[in-house]
């Protein structure tokens, strides 16, 4: 987007695709589909995460999925609210929401099986920044150790910039992740 890397992903589900994220390309994300799009979640609003949202959703006529207080401060309207622990189903995949504030108020983090979306809580060797507006220290410390409890040795990390991480990886090397507390 505009010169600054910004992770989508497309989620090959048995009964449609799905998109998370769209910041921009989306011609791009599109050529990564293999079958009509079901849904469009969003991990947090900031700019870089949904600006080709509307091209996203007009072109697939998908429903979008995101957090009310991200979706509300970004001007968002017609989508369906994302909760805390949600359990869900889409496309005939099992995906579980994890509210996830500290870097936007609406941040949510993904589980997917094993693995987990979660689009700027985690970052290569650091972590989301929390020097902007609604964005906290305190509570991605918080959130950030309530996903760590669902990693496992074969756990990846799928981020909103930069590759994909190992979570087992970042837990030996990233200085920004607290300690894990039995």
């Amino acid at each position: 987007m505009d010169g600054f890397e910004v992770n989508a992903y497309v989620i090959h589900a048995p009964e449609g695709d799905i998109i998370v994220d769209a910041g921009g390309e989306p011609e791009r994300i599109l050529a990564s589909t293999h079958h009509p799009v079901a849904a469009i979640l969003i991990t947090h609003g900031h700019t870089d995460h949904i600006s080709a949202l509307d091209t996203m959703r007009e072109r697939t006529g998908a429903p979008v999925y995101m957090h009310p207080k991200d979706a509300e401060s970004a001007g968002v309207r017609g989508y369906e609210p994302l909760r805390d622990a949600e359990d869900m189903a889409l496309a005939g995949q099992r995906l579980y929401v994890i509210h996830t504030p500290g870097h936007s108020p609406g941040s949510v983090t993904f589980v997917v099986g094993k693995d987990q979306i979660v689009g700027d809580l985690v970052l290569p060797g650091s972590v989301g920044r929390t020097d902007i507006p609604g964005a906290s220290w305190e509570q991605i410390e918080i959130f950030l150790r309530r996903v760590m409890r669902y990693w496992e040795d074969e756990t990846r990390l799928y981020t909103g910039h930069g590759p994909v991480l190992f979570a087992v990886e970042e837990l030996r090397t990233n200085p920004y992740l607290p300690p894990v507390i039995p």
